[in-house]
């Protein structure tokens, strides 16, 4: 029953958002057809949007999720805005489920996006994932990053979530790093541009 009721208010907001906020695009750049997507967990709540946004550009994009309870609310947001998770185990068993998705890129024209220091962080330190696929997909890797102008962020949290306001600014950039390898990751941006949130929330 509560797990329903905070999917719904997920989406509920999702949907106030979609209406009300103002992105602003400072840059998009990648080509059409299949792609890996890289973004930083904190911005989670906001690639809803802005995938759902790009897969109108590009082919349709699925997200890798975690496969535990925190993915069910992830995967239902998702779904709220057209997009598709594909659900990825912790540990030795996440193997498994990364070479289907490897095999399913080969055989679909669909984009993979990924948390770069998702799901546990550290912060702002990229994993290897997101190249290892672009690298064996032999894909583009394309770098997401964000700006807010007014946000809720939860600084308890390891990655200091953001939550848009409604009828905020928001800047996105979207930059095409070309194939890459995880040997050699290239320097991904925090943010789209210098910019604060206009409201901090702070563990007391």
């Amino acid at each position: 029953m509560g797990k329903n009721i905070l999917q719904y208010l997920f989406s509920g907001y999702l949907k106030l958002l979609k209406k009300t906020v103002a992105i602003e695009w400072q840059e998009i750049q990648f080509v059409t057809g299949n792609q890996v997507f890289g973004f930083w967990h904190e911005d989670s709540f906001l690639m809803n949007l802005v995938l759902e946004e790009l897969s109108g550009k590009t082919s349709p994009v699925d997200v890798i999720v975690t496969a535990d309870t925190r993915g069910d609310y992830i995967e239902h947001m998702l779904q709220a805005c057209g997009g598709h998770a594909l659900r990825v185990p912790d540990g030795f068993a996440a193997f498994g489920a990364l070479k289907k998705i490897l095999q399913d890129s080969y055989e679909q024209t669909r984009s993979i996006a990924v948390a770069l220091d998702g799901p546990l962080g550290p912060r702002h330190e990229p994993k290897k994932l997101a190249f290892y696929l672009a690298e064996q997909a032999q894909e583009s890797f394309v770098g997401i990053s964000v700006s807010y102008h007014g946000c809720l962020r939860l600084f308890w949290r390891w990655d200091h979530y953001a939550i848009p306001l409604p009828f905020s600014k928001i800047s996105v950039a979207v930059h095409d790093y070309g194939e890459v390898n995880k040997k050699q990751i290239p320097d991904l941006p925090t943010r789209a541009e210098a910019s604060e949130c206009g409201i901090l929330l702070k563990d007391a």
